[in-house]
C-alpha cells in the first residue's frame, strides 16, 4: 500500500476520511443521508462553532505559511477579512465570538514569539494526505505538519472550543490516529506524533504511536472501512439514539417513525 495524492487508481476508489468514518460509527442512517442520498444541503444547518473554528483556521494558515512573520495586528485584520458569519444566533453572539477570536490570536502570537528559540519547522498547513488501503483510500486534511528538532513529524490539530486536553483523549481520538497513519506512510522512517492544541487556553497534549500500534490500527481500519463499504444501507431503518435530539436529520427520521406507527395501527 502506498501514499498517493493524485494517482488515477486511487481517485477511482471510495475515499474515507476520519469525519466520514466517525459519522458511520455514530449512525449508519446518518451516513446514508449525507454520503449516499446527498441530503446534507437540505438538512444540515450552519453552526456557530464551525464558523468560528474555520475563521481562526484561515488566519493560522496564513500565519504559518508566512513563517510566523505576521504581526498581531495583521492577524486580527486577517480575522476580520476571513470572518464567517453563518450560524450565529444573533449579532451579540457573533460580536462576542469575534472578540474572543481577537483575544485568542493575540495570545497565540505572544506564545509563538516567546517560543521562537525552540519552535518546530512548519512544513505544511491545511494539507490533504491520501493513503491507498486496498478497497478504499484513507484521506485526511491536516491543520499543520511540523518537523521537530529531533526529526519527529508532528500533526497539530487546532480545537477552538476546548479549554483542556489530555494525552488519553488524544490517544483515543480517531482522527489523530488516522493522521499519524497518514504521516507514517508519507514520511517513511520518521517517528510521528499527534498534538491537539486548545486555542482558547493554549493547553496541548501529544501522543506518539509506535510502529506496532500503527500496524494494528491500520488493520482495524481496513476491516472497518470494508464494513462501511459492504453495509446494505437501504436495509437499515432509523432507530432512536442518544444523539438524535441534536441531529440535523431528526425531522426526517421522525417522519419515518410516524409512518411506521400508522402502519402498525392499520395492521
Amino acid at each position: 500500500m502506498a501514499v498517493t495524492s493524485s494517482s488515477a487508481s486511487s481517485v477511482r476508489k471510495p475515499a474515507l476520511s476520519p469525519s466520514r468514518i466517525a459519522i458511520y460509527l455514530e449512525c449508519a442512517v446518518k451516513y446514508r443521508y449525507i454520503y449516499l442520498d446527498k441530503l446534507g444541503r437540505f438538512y444540515m444547518k450552519a453552526r456557530a462553532g464551525y464558523s468560528f473554528g474555520s475563521s481562526l483556521h484561515h488566519v493560522l494558515q496564513k500565519f504559518h505559511l508566512g513563517g510566523g512573520e505576521l504581526s498581531s495586528h495583521e492577524m486580527i485584520e486577517s480575522l476580520r477579512l476571513n470572518w464567517i458569519s453563518a450560524g450565529y444566533q444573533n449579532l451579540e453572539q457573533e460580536r462576542n465570538q469575534k472578540e474572543l477570536g481577537v483575544r485568542i490570536l493575540q495570545s497565540y502570537h505572544t506564545a509563538f514569539q516567546e517560543g521562537a528559540q525552540k519552535r518546530a519547522e512548519t512544513i505544511a498547513v491545511e494539507k490533504t494526505l491520501n493513503y491507498d488501503m486496498g478497497r478504499f483510500r484513507l484521506t485526511g486534511r491536516l491543520d499543520r505538519i511540523d518537523r521537530l528538532q529531533d526529526g519527529t513529524i508532528e500533526v497539530v490539530d487546532y480545537k477552538s472550543g476546548r479549554l483542556d486536553i489530555t494525552k488519553e483523549e488524544v490517544a483515543s481520538d480517531l482522527a489523530m490516529s488516522c493522521y499519524q497513519l497518514l504521516l507514517a506512510h508519507t514520511y517513511p522512517g520518521a517517528q510521528v506524533q499527534a498534538t491537539i492544541y486548545c486555542l482558547q487556553s493554549g493547553a496541548s497534549a501529544s501522543v506518539s504511536m509506535s510502529r506496532q500500534e500503527l500496524d494494528s490500527f491500520e488493520q482495524d481500519l481496513i476491516h472497518l472501512g470494508e464494513q462501511i463499504l459492504d453495509t446494505d444501507y437501504m436495509a437499515i431503518q432509523p432507530v432512536r439514539l442518544s444523539i438524535c435530539p441534536d441531529c440535523d436529520f431528526l425531522s426526517r427520521c421522525e417522519k419515518f417513525w410516524r409512518s411506521e406507527q400508522l402502519t402498525e395501527g392499520a395492521a
